[in-house]
C-alpha cells in the first residue's frame, strides 16, 4: 500500500465515496450490491484509526444489512453505538436503522421505541432530512397498528419538512407519498389516495428502483378493489404479483392474491379467482377449506396490507 493511500483523510475521502455509491444502490433497491460497496467503506474507515468514524459508516452499512438478511449482528452493535453516544447523525442512523430491523423482526414494541430515540436525535440536530425520516418511521409503525389517521398526519409532516428547496431525493418523498396514499385508501378515501399513490409510482418507476414498485402496485390494487374497479384492480395486482420476489417481503404474495382473487370473484371470474385463491391456500396448508372461506366473506375492509 503507498503512502497516500494509508493517510487518513484519504482513506476517509474513499470510504465516504464508496458510502455515497453504497446508498445509490439502496435507494434503488439493490440490497446485495449496496452491502457489498458499504463492506468496502467500512474496509476503509477501519484503516483510519477513528473510532467514531467507523460508528458513522457502520450505522450507514446497517440499514443495507437490515434489507438484505436478519441482521442480527449488525442490531447489537447498533446498540452498543447508541451506549457510546456518538455524534448526533450517527446516534441517529443507529437509532434509525434498530427501529427498521425491529420492524422487519414484526417487534413492533421495540421498533416504537427506536422511533423515538431517532425522532428525539432528529429534532436535536434540526436536520428537515432526518426530521422527515423519523416521521416516516413513526407513520410506518402506526400503519402497521391500523391507525392510519395517525399515520397520514406522519407521512404529511415528513412530506412537509422535505418540501423544496429541501434536498433530498425524490424517491424518498414517493415512498412516503405512497404510504400517505394506501393509508387514505384505507381510511376509504380512495379519490384523495389513488392519485397520490399513481404519482408516487411515475416517480419510483423513472428512479429505475423497480423493487420499490412493488407496494405502489398492491396499493393501486387495493384502491380499485376498494373502489369496485375490478379490471384496473387486476391489472394493477397482476403486476404487483410478478415484481412480488423483488420486495423481499413473504407477505406481498399473500396478500396480493388474496386481492387478485377477490377482484376476480367479485368482477365475476370465478376461474381465475379459484386459481388466486387456491395459490394463497397452499401457502396455509393447515387452514382448511380456506377458498371456500374465502368466497363467503369479503375482508376488503378489515384487510391492512402493511400488518
Amino acid at each position: 500500500m503507498t503512502a497516500i493511500s494509508r493517510d487518513p483523510a484519504m482513506l476517509r475521502s474513499r470510504s465516504e465515496a464508496m458510502r455515497a455509491e453504497a446508498l445509490e444502490h439502496l435507494e434503488k433497491g439493490e440490497f446485495a450490491a449496496s452491502l457489498a460497496r458499504y463492506d468496502a467503506a467500512l474496509a476503509s474507515a477501519e484503516q483510519t484509526g477513528d473510532a467514531s468514524f467507523v460508528d458513522w459508516i457502520f450505522a450507514c452499512r446497517a440499514a443495507a444489512a437490515a434489507e438484505a438478511g436478519p441482521a442480527e449482528s449488525e442490531l447489537l452493535e447498533l446498540k452498543k453505538i447508541l451506549l457510546r453516544g456518538r455524534e448526533g447523525q450517527t446516534a441517529f442512523r443507529a437509532a434509525y436503522t434498530a427501529a427498521r430491523i425491529y420492524e422487519l423482526k414484526r417487534d413492533f414494541r421495540k421498533a416504537a421505541f427506536y422511533a423515538r430515540l431517532a425522532r428525539q436525535h432528529a429534532a436535536e440536530i434540526g436536520d428537515p432530512v432526518l426530521l422527515a425520516g423519523a416521521e416516516s418511521v413513526q407513520g410506518t409503525l402506526l400503519t402497521v397498528d391500523s391507525r392510519f389517521e395517525e399515520a397520514a398526519e406522519c407521512y404529511r409532516r415528513a412530506l412537509d419538512v422535505s418540501a423544496p428547496p429541501v434536498r433530498i431525493p425524490a424517491l424518498f418523498r414517493a415512498l412516503w407519498q405512497d404510504n400517505l396514499g394506501y393509508c387514505l385508501i384505507a381510511l376509504d378515501r380512495t379519490s384523495e389516495g389513488l392519485p397520490l399513490v399513481h404519482d408516487a409510482l411515475e416517480t419510483i418507476e423513472k428512479a429505475g428502483a423497480t423493487a420499490h414498485t412493488v407496494f405502489p402496485l398492491m396499493d393501486l390494487c387495493f384502491g380499485y378493489l376498494k373502489g369496485d374497479r375490478y379490471e384496473e384492480a387486476r391489472y394493477f395486482g397482476e403486476a404487483c404479483l410478478e415484481r412480488a420476489p423483488l420486495s423481499g417481503d413473504d407477505t406481498v404474495e399473500r396478500n396480493v392474491l388474496y386481492l387478485l382473487g377477490e377482484a376476480c370473484h367479485l368482477g365475476g371470474d370465478e376461474d381465475a379467482a379459484r386459481d388466486y385463491f387456491d395459490r394463497l391456500a397452499s401457502l396455509y396448508p393447515d387452514f382448511r377449506n380456506l377458498r371456500a372461506y374465502l368466497e363467503v366473506f369479503d375482508f376488503r375492509n378489515v384487510i391492512n396490507l402493511r400488518s
